[in-house]
């Protein structure tokens, strides 16, 4: 497969503002559950949003968004493209627009084919609510779409900045159906195909792995799941046999690009 080259933000504009059409009023309804599911399975801190792509504009966000960027939720209700990809480092925007699109259109394909089962990982960095750049995990796993467009979108935000984690690729997309993750690397955007067979997490371990990321230590994820100390570290030592990682840092990184606690 070819690479993703980064686009201007003309090229960006020229293909949403294509998409045109009306939303029922209650779309955001359609939503609802994978809001819900995200407070279960959130990978650390996180806000969302759900923007119309027929209006360019963001119609709704989570409660905490001001939390984490310098806008308040007013500054966010109405707001448009370039206002969201402002947020981002003027290094990144040209390789966050071009994996947005292909992104959008790499997607339509597989729903064409019949692929639901597909998750597509962005990451870019971020402005934080101090004016800071911090490495984000952008995913959008749900979108309602309709005559090969999507019309609306919710797009969720992981803050990264409490991970210990180097050389994170722009955009992992995993197909579970075959078992195959692709990388787009942010520096040389070349592309690398791996086959991968997802672990199979229990849900205890799942459980730790959670709370690993949001960076609690062994002893304080014993008293939240009222397990032993050493139940939790072979719980965290069975995770990192069969994710063939070596550390903490090692194993959350494997979560994040494969999506172990996806929504």
């Amino acid at each position: 497969m070819k690479k993703i080259n980064p686009i201007d933000e003309a090229q960006f504009n020229d293909y949403f503002n294509k998409i045109d059409g009306d939303l029922p009023k209650n779309y955001f309804d359609f939503f609802n559950d994978i809001i819900e599911k995200a407070k279960n399975f959130a990978l650390g801190p996180y806000l969302w949003f759900i923007s119309n792509s027929t209006e360019l504009k963001t119609e709704r966000t989570s409660e905490n968004i001001e939390q984490f960027t310098p806008f308040k939720k007013e500054d966010w209700i109405d707001s448009d493209i370039e206002f969201f990809m402002n947020l981002f480092h003027p290094q990144d925007r040209a390789y966050l627009m071009a994996s947005f699109v292909f992104s959008a259109n790499l997607r339509l394909q597989f729903l064409k084919e019949g692929k639901t089962d597909i998750t597509f990982n962005h990451y870019v960095r971020m402005i934080n609510r101090n004016g800071v750049y911090r490495w984000i995990l952008l995913q959008s796993p749900l979108q309602i779409t309709h005559d090969d467009e999507i019309k609306a979108s919710i797009v969720f935000i992981y803050d990264l900045s409490h991970f210990i984690i180097q050389n994170l690729p722009l955009l992992s997309i995993m197909d579970l159906t075959n078992n195959e993750v692709q990388y787009f690397r942010h520096i040389d955007q070349h592309l690398h195909k791996i086959d991968v067979d997802k672990p199979s997490i229990t849900k205890r371990e799942k459980d730790v792995l959670k709370l690993m990321a949001q960076g609690f230590n062994s002893p304080e994820i014993a008293e939240k799941l009222f397990l032993s100390y050493h139940t939790v570290e072979n719980h965290k030592r069975n995770l990192r046999k069969k994710t063939n990682t070596k550390t903490s840092a090692e194993l959350i990184a494997f979560t994040m690009n494969h999506s172990l606690l996806v929504l």
